[in-house]
């Protein structure tokens, strides 16, 4: 049957009927009969050359020291911690990460499985490089290595949103006793971003039982708070695995939580297969998305000999197709200009292709821009239209989750939306429409009028200014607006033109 429709099919779980407690005449009619749930993919055809495969993007998230890097490194590497931080020196990409063993960089790594759900990494015959391991796998699993320290929260924010990541997986220490702060930092913001969030409690082998209970104690408290409200489930066997990522594909109330060692290899196993089963997130209007005008998001640039400048990012919407020939607008700089340049080349998992759809991550080879005139750095975009404009201001609809006196005008933070990290400062504050988040029905009569601010729990419209320079939005553009310690999300609901 799979095969006449082009698909794949990979057992999950199988009951022999002659082992339930049946009826002896029952018993006797099925003992050669089972009863198995499967998994069904279709095959996508050799004409996409390149794509062959499906694309998923998990950011790992946690604390410093929660093992995020050696979780990494053993998944994708299939070596072993030896309990003094092995296993994470191949994703090291610094000195002083080296010496430190802090993150302060993302690094990407990728995994991938074949059409039976076996695992290909590194530790795979005859695989050495991501081409190879594309080349051999129907699903590619891109993970995104954030940072633990405080002092690189920007850099974990860029993680979080610039890179669009598909699920999140926060990391926490068993041996710890307790989630700590920036545990419960990266948590809020995952769930602010509606990013689906699964846990793996890392040291489970060094970790004693008082220690491992105070853990999941303290996590427990977290999750059955308003803002997270989830269900989190032990996933200790295969039984527990298949009813969670049904449920959790679903964006049920489950949360899974996987307790894991890097030393001993214990649970691995679980979360690969776990890993494997999680499906591509449908967005709505991918449809509409598809055939709007191009808008790439820029993370990263490269300058490269014999191939000039090369960006990579995220497209957002529109398809870009390298035969097309296409010139598209760069931009915006310090002025709020763009340049016209041409895509030579497109690059998905370090593997050549001719084209890349919205949602996927891609590196693009331009020619036409002058580096001596253009310096082009994170945050700029990829445009196909003509009249092309950059924002200083903008009005968004905020929810302040938490602030300690409330955003007024005046107040500044750092906004974040998509690749764009750049200071801004609240203009105004529309006196109108002040209400609670949960209760659109009261309006702004019952708070102080001496002072206009939106207090923590309430929402309402602001005007912001970039401090240093125009960016490009679009008016629906999802904005976060922190200033330490203090959150506020919203979309962008109108544009001032620079």
């Amino acid at each position: 049957m799979a095969n006449s429709l082009n698909a794949d099919i990979s057992s999950t779980k199988e009951i022999n009927l002659s082992q339930l407690n049946l009826n002896h005449s029952t018993v006797q009619k099925s003992q050669d009969r089972k009863v198995a749930e499967v998994v069904i993919k279709t095959r996508l055809t050799d004409e996409e050359e390149g794509q062959h495969f499906t694309d998923l993007r998990i950011v790992l998230v946690g604390a410093l020291g929660a093992g995020k890097s050696t979780l990494l490194g053993h998944i994708c590497h299939g070596a072993k911690d030896n309990g003094r931080g092995k296993a994470r020196l191949n994703l090291m990409r610094h000195r002083h990460e080296l010496e430190s063993g802090r993150s302060s960089s993302i690094s990407h790594e990728i995994i991938g499985y074949d059409s039976e759900g076996t695992l290909i990494n590194y530790a795979t015959t005859n695989v050495s490089t991501w081409e190879q391991i594309c080349e051999s796998s129907l699903k590619i699993v891109t993970f995104l290595d954030t940072c633990g320290f405080p002092k690189y929260l920007r850099t974990t924010m860029s993680g979080l949103m610039g890179y669009a990541p598909d699920y999140a997986c926060l990391a926490i220490a068993g041996n710890a006793g307790t989630v700590s702060g920036m545990t419960k930092e990266h948590l809020s913001i995952a769930v602010m971003l509606d990013l689906p969030v699964f846990v793996v409690i890392t040291k489970s082998d060094t970790a004693s039982q008082s220690q491992l209970t105070n853990t999941l104690c303290s996590l427990l408290s977290v999750l059955k708070s308003s803002w997270v409200n989830k269900v989190p489930v032990v996933v200790r066997n295969e039984n527990d695995l298949i009813h969670c990522t049904s449920q959790f594909s679903r964006r049920g109330p489950e949360l899974p939580i996987f307790m894991v060692s890097n030393v001993t290899g214990s649970n691995i196993d679980l979360l690969l297969k776990f890993i494997h089963h999680l499906p591509q997130p449908i967005k709505m209007g991918f449809d509409e998305l598809l055939e709007e005008s191009i808008e790439f998001h820029i993370e990263d640039v490269y300058s490269l000999p014999d191939v000039g400048v090369v960006v990579g990012g995220v497209l957002v919407q529109g398809r870009i197709n390298v035969k097309e020939n296409k010139w598209y607008c760069l931009g915006p700089n310090s002025k709020g200009k763009f340049t016209k340049v041409q895509v030579t080349s497109i690059h998905r998992h370090r593997i050549p292709a001719h084209y890349v759809h919205c949602g996927q991550a891609a590196t693009l080879a331009l020619t036409g821009v002058d580096v001596n005139d253009w310096k082009i750095h994170k945050g700029m975009v990829l445009l196909d239209t003509n009249d092309p404009h950059s924002f200083i201001e903008f009005e968004a609809e905020i929810m302040v989750l938490y602030h300690e006196v409330g955003i007024s005008a005046g107040t500044r933070g750092m906004i974040h939306s998509g690749s764009i990290q750049q200071h801004a400062q609240v203009i105004s504050i529309d006196p109108v429409g002040i209400r609670p988040i949960d209760d659109s029905t009261e309006e702004s009569s019952s708070l102080s009028t001496d002072t206009l601010a939106i207090p923590s729990g309430y929402r309402g419209k602001c005007i912001f200014r970039f401090v240093h320079e125009p960016c490009y939005l679009r008016v629906g553009a999802r904005v976060l607006f922190m200033e330490g310690i203090s959150k506020c999300l919203g979309k962008v609901s109108r544009l001032v033109y620079h």
